[in-house]
């Protein structure tokens, strides 16, 4: 069982974009390290620790977004707008010509105790560990752009395996035609993993899977945005193209799986009201397409949400939506398909270091994992003969906490669940991940971190459920 995600990515309560903010001088500063569970898989991001010291910070990496903001209180709105969004200083970065370098490099140790994901033969390496990033910014205030890359390189000697998680390389440009009409544009490329279902389906053999389900992906979005008094509006728009390499399996099979190659494209649309200064109603209708190289797998779909939000009121801020979804299948086993749509975004900040971030939703995705192939465990000379994929609801929610507790200690830590319900089985998966990463700052551009990440599955398939201990302790430097 793989889990798409690429969908969840919702500019509602989303991360902050790049152009958001101007940068400041910061004698405290956090930038955080935060490890992801992405596509299923293990990964533990780039780790950014928290530092002092009179230098600029710089802009965050973006995630795949399609507005230029998440929606905002216009409060800030007209906080942002009569600001201006120039860097203020350089220190801390390298300039070169009108653009400002922002570099790290990371290294260490992982210890993987399931690489392959598995409920059997499960695979334990340990290895070094390589985290580079760069971030470059051209910032006019009119124009602005950032071009950056974050990578996770491990190697695994003892099974002659490098690992490329979560290695990501984009652009981002930013056009302010007017302070409240915007453009923006992004382009993205990742390399990734996942695990696969396919496991479940080799359970009553002797047969396993010995790799991963490494992939490819692209990504393109844009958007234009307008501001009219108490009202906004904006319309955007993204395709997502993903390729998978093929896994391979203890007899030397090769398992497919390629049918999963394919394109997603969204259009999307947004229109609020300010009730307030502090507090904000919006609808966000969407549409989608969905092509694969398995047509059983192709649909067309929309999405339409409602919801209100506030800046922060008492020791709160935060957001809540609801709505409908709509997805109709070309497999004429499923049809189509409409779901409730509940979700949101909830902080709390009982101190002044201490964050709890509760957020929540609900979207279609795809499985590799399908009941109406051959028999369970059947090998052919092209692999397990399962029918290609499933389409599932998957269903998330997510407790982060974050804490800066001194100038020497950060630490984080989460709890997260993704339901899935199958369409066309009775099977229901519960994934569940937990997360923790202590950072000790040893100066302003070195710090040492430890990570673990622990991740069940729970299914309601006969010996499917699996464990997975993810570990790593390294060194960030700045530079």
């Amino acid at each position: 069982m793989r889990v798409k995600t690429g969908l969840t990515k919702l500019p509602l309560g989303g991360r902050k974009v790049f152009g958001r903010r101007s940068m400041t001088i910061a004698k405290h500063r956090r930038v955080s390290c935060r490890p992801l569970l992405i596509h299923g898989s293990l990964l533990c991001t780039l780790a950014m620790m928290t530092v002092n010291g009179a230098q600029a910070e710089p802009p965050s990496v973006p995630g795949k977004e399609i507005f230029f903001t998440p929606i905002e209180p216009l409060a800030k709105t007209i906080e942002r707008s009569q600001s201006d969004p120039r860097p203020k200083t350089a220190d801390g970065a390298f300039p070169i010509l009108d653009w400002l370098l922002y570099a790290g490099l990371g290294g260490g140790a992982a210890c993987d105790y399931n690489l392959n994901s598995t409920p059997t033969n499960q695979q334990q390496a340990c290895g070094p560990r390589f985290q580079p990033s760069i971030v470059a910014e051209r910032n006019t205030g009119i124009q602005r752009t950032l071009l950056y890359g974050v990578g996770d390189i491990r190697y695994y000697p003892t099974v002659s395996r490098v690992d490329v998680v979560d290695t990501t390389a984009g652009i981002v440009h930013v056009w302010e035609i007017q302070r409240d009409l915007i453009f923006r544009v992004q382009a993205q490329g990742t390399r990734g993993q996942e695990y696969s279902g396919f496991s479940a389906n080799l359970l009553p053999t002797s047969v396993f899977l010995t790799s991963p389900v490494n992939y490819t992906q692209g990504y393109g979005s844009t958007s234009i945005q307008k501001n009219l008094g108490s009202f906004f509006t904006a319309v955007g728009g993204s395709v997502t193209g993903t390729v998978y390499e093929d896994a391979r399996d203890n007899l030397g099979n090769t398992v497919d799986e390629q049918f999963r190659n394919g394109t997603v494209a969204t259009l999307n649309g947004r229109f609020g009201y300010h009730i307030s200064p502090i507090i904000y109603t919006f609808i966000e209708p969407s549409v989608n397409r969905q092509r694969y190289e398995a047509s059983r797998l192709n649909s067309e779909g929309y999405r339409v949400v409602a919801g209100v939000g506030s800046d922060r009121i008492s020791l709160f801020n935060g957001e809540f939506y609801a709505g409908y979804a709509n997805q109709r299948f070309d497999d004429p086993a499923i049809g189509s398909v409409s779901i409730p749509v509940v979700g949101g975004r909830l902080s709390w900040y009982p101190t002044r270091f201490l964050t709890f971030t509760l957020t929540a939703d609900r979207t279609f995705s795809t499985s590799d994992f399908n009941t109406n192939g051959l028999a369970p465990g059947t090998v052919t000379n092209t692999g397990p003969g399962l029918l290609p994929g499933s389409a599932t609801t998957a269903t998330t929610a997510k407790l982060r906490a974050d804490w800066d507790f001194t100038q020497r200690f950060s630490f984080n830590a989460s709890i997260s669940d993704v339901h899935l319900d199958y369409l066309d089985s009775v099977r229901k998966d519960d994934l569940l991940s937990l997360v923790a990463g202590v950072t000790f700052k040893i100066k302003p551009d070195l710090g040492i971190q430890v990570n673990y990440i622990h991740q069940n599955l729970f299914t309601n398939i006969a010996g499917a459920d699996y464990a997975r201990d993810f570990i790593s302790v390294g060194a960030q430097s700045k530079f």
